[in-house]
């Protein structure tokens, strides 16, 4: 089988990438990703354009050396896209010599063969858009000419007038051709809707096209054509052919030649809609055809993303989203690694639309998906495996089987999956998987391992749990491709290789057969405690510079002495019991706010050099929280475990001897001394249930 080739379109280098280009890395870094996991060879390519003549403006406006200012910019995407995780295999740059040589060589190529001529032409000329309009696209207003209707995407600034000679590409010839063959390969183009809209362009009519330009910034036109010596390739022409120019076409390289030709054609092509139909779609494939190059097996078209409802532009800062910064965001409200920040971000991107459709990024729902699907929903699934494991089988899958149904509809999904990866339905996927996930945490609820370890039915546990893992597993390899951090950290927990193959997520015997040691339980997607109040910090705040979020704020550490210690204290006299109620009374609205769940607890320890403290692991339902209480001269750990206790959940998180405490325990005692019991649930509650 010949190497997958994928590609991105090469990106203007005049700001730094934002959601909307890493929405196509994402979904190009996914394919490929899977596209490796199933043992196929990849060429990634991705790239920056760096020949436009508004490029060479702004250098030069600032004094800069042209060539050194888009050095400075490619190096920035370079380092936005090694941060998301991109593993692109090619990186072409259309300033670099071997693109230059190739789209010289395929310019004479294409006037040897009768494909080009002269001609003159004069026209209204944008030079944001890089585009000429007729004066008929156009209207005059103050002396001055601008495009009559522009779209969102155009520019509202003044055009330029422009007479040339200049070199046409006859993209009319390609007309017949063009239709007949997507006529033939419907399939080519995706989705439906931008077939059918590139059916009807170039049904109402191609004309030849200008592909060159009188200026001193680009690729040459060579000498041998005539008036080349002034004219540079037109940059919209010349940027298409960085697809064949960087896996080796025209090549002087014989062996690179030869990877070309096993290579090509490109088995994927992604782009956003607004460059598909008159570019992708009409002049890439004239041109191949031109060449005697066979054509994309699909290209693909996904839709924008507004930011509130609005349009991304510079001019409008609140709808840029810069990707790094934006990840680093989520990780810090989250209290995790970048990584896994990043995890999330990929994760929303192409959760939330059907890719090919618009949508409306928000950062909100960001957050609010990480805390629901990720946290709430994947992370709580393998953090109640991994403890459970850890708690009764001391980390070691024991033998024992079950059919609760998780392992079989792990391995029915799979299929649906991979057939949804191959249509770049990531969306649709993610949702197979997390139905898997959601039915693993149900099927918990139902089967209350910590009632039946208890009542002594041992080797139901233990097949429940190999169940469980399975599907951890499961989840390791299914979501690598979108979530490759998150995948890698998860197999880590499960203490399995992370060389397994796409094949080994549904190959549960052997990777976690009976014996196989998992390491100790650790947080996958630690909660955002505080959601309300990140989503605000994040929306009033800069992407770049983040406030403290208030569990940060809220943090205190216990081996500081208290700010009241440090000042003289008044003599006071001991209040009565009386004096103590009538001052601690407090509406009812105020005691509503306090919110007591039931509490199962998994793991209970000492802390070390605290002779009053114990850390304990405390299952809510939909999380595990980590809580610390001053009761250990009172109970032995071990007598804690599987306990129902009542916990105070929205208490504000803070820090004790460096540990966080997520919340408060219940404990009677008397008056000024210390815990005589904990206040306990006896009845078989499920953890998580609301004490009323």
């Amino acid at each position: 089988m010949k190497p997958f080739f994928i590609t991105t379109p090469i990106y203007y280098i005049n700001a730094t990438p934002h959601i909307g280009h890493a929405y196509t890395q994402f979904a190009a870094d996914a394919r490929a990703r899977f596209e490796r996991l199933r043992g196929r060879e990849v060429y990634f390519l991705t790239g920056t354009d760096e020949n436009a003549v508004k490029i060479a403006r702004v250098a030069r406006a600032q004094n800069r050396d042209v060539q050194e200012f888009c050095d400075e910019l490619a190096a920035q995407f370079k380092a936005v896209w090694d941060a998301l995780g991109i593993t692109y295999d090619d990186y072409i740059r259309t300033t670099a010599p071997r693109h230059k040589v190739v789209a010289s060589r395929a310019i004479e190529k294409l006037w040897q063969s009768g494909h080009l001529e002269i001609g003159e032409y004069s026209g209204w000329y944008s030079v944001p858009d890089e585009t000429f309009f007729r004066a008929e696209d156009t209207i005059e207003r103050d002396g001055e000419h601008y495009i009559a209707a522009p779209t969102e995407d155009q520019t509202k600034a003044p055009l330029e007038w422009v007479e040339e000679k200049t070199h046409f590409f006859k993209l009319s010839d390609f007309q017949d051709f063009l239709l007949e063959y997507y006529t033939a390969h419907p399939e080519t183009l995706r989705p439906v809707v931008r077939r059918n809209e590139t059916l009807a362009y170039i049904q109402s009519g191609l004309r030849d096209t200008s592909i060159s330009r009188e200026m001193d910034w680009g690729i040459a036109i060579p000498n041998s054509i005539p008036h080349g010596e002034d004219h540079v390739i037109y940059v919209w022409f010349e940027a298409l052919m960085n697809y064949f120019s960087a896996p080796g076409y025209l090549s002087d390289d014989a062996a690179q030649r030869e990877y070309f030709e096993q290579l090509w054609p490109p088995d994927v092509q992604l782009m956003s809609k607004d460059i598909f139909t008159r570019f992708h779609a009409t002049l890439w494939p004239a041109l191949l055809k031109a060449l005697d190059l066979e054509m994309p097996k699909e290209l693909f078209a996904h839709g924008f993303w507004t930011v509130g409802g609005r349009k991304m532009s510079k001019r409008d800062p609140e709808t840029i989203v810069e990707p790094v910064a934006f990840a680093r965001q989520i990780a810090d409200f989250a209290g995790t690694g970048f990584e896994i920040g990043v995890d999330a971000l990929r994760y929303y991107s192409l959760r939330e639309v059907t890719f090919g459709s618009d949508g409306d990024f928000s950062r909100a729902g960001c957050l609010a998906r990480y805390n629901s699907d990720l946290a709430n929903g994947l992370g709580n699934l393998v953090q109640r495996a991994l403890s459970m494991l850890s708690q009764y089988f001391e980390g070691v899958v024991p033998e024992g089987k079950s059919d609760l149904g998780l392992q079989s509809a792990a391995v029915e999904a799979l299929p649906k999956i991979e057939s949804l990866y191959e249509k770049l339905d990531f969306s649709n996927a993610l949702n197979e998987i997390f139905l898997v996930v959601s039915q693993a945490n149900r099927v918990i609820e139902e089967q209350k391992p910590w009632a039946r370890i208890k009542s002594g039915e041992r080797e139901a546990v233990a097949g429940l749990l190999r169940e469980l893992l399975a599907v951890c597993q499961f989840c390791a390899r299914a979501l690598a491709p979108i979530m490759p951090f998150s995948s890698r950290r998860l197999l880590k927990l499960l203490n399995v290789s992370p060389d397994t193959s796409w094949n080994h997520a549904a190959d549960f015997g052997v990777l976690l057969a009976p014996g196989h040691r998992c390491a100790s339980p650790s947080p996958l997607f630690p909660r955002i405690k505080n959601l309300e109040e990140a989503i605000t910090q994040m929306t009033t705040g800069s992407s770049n510079e983040m406030a403290p979020n208030q569990a940060q704020l809220n943090m205190v550490d216990a081996s500081a002495p208290p700010v009241e210690a440090l000042a003289p204290q008044a003599e006071t006299k001991p209040e009565s019991a009386e004096t103590k109620l009538e001052r601690a009374t407090i509406e009812y609205e105020d005691f509503a706010k306090v919110e007591f769940r039931v509490g199962k607890v998994l793991e209970a320890e000492r802390v070390p050099k605290a002779d009053k403290l114990l850390r304990l692991q405390v299952d809510l339902g939909d999380e595990q929280r980590q809580i610390l209480a001053g009761i250990a001269e009172q109970f032995e750990p071990e007598t804690l475990v599987g306990k129902s206790v009542v916990v105070v959940a929205n208490l504000a998180p803070r820090k004790l001897r460096g540990f966080e405490s997520q919340g408060m325990i219940l404990a009677a005692s008397s008056p000024d001394g210390p815990p005589l019991g904990l206040v306990t649930i006896d009845a078989d509650v499920p953890p998580g249930s609301v004490v009323k």
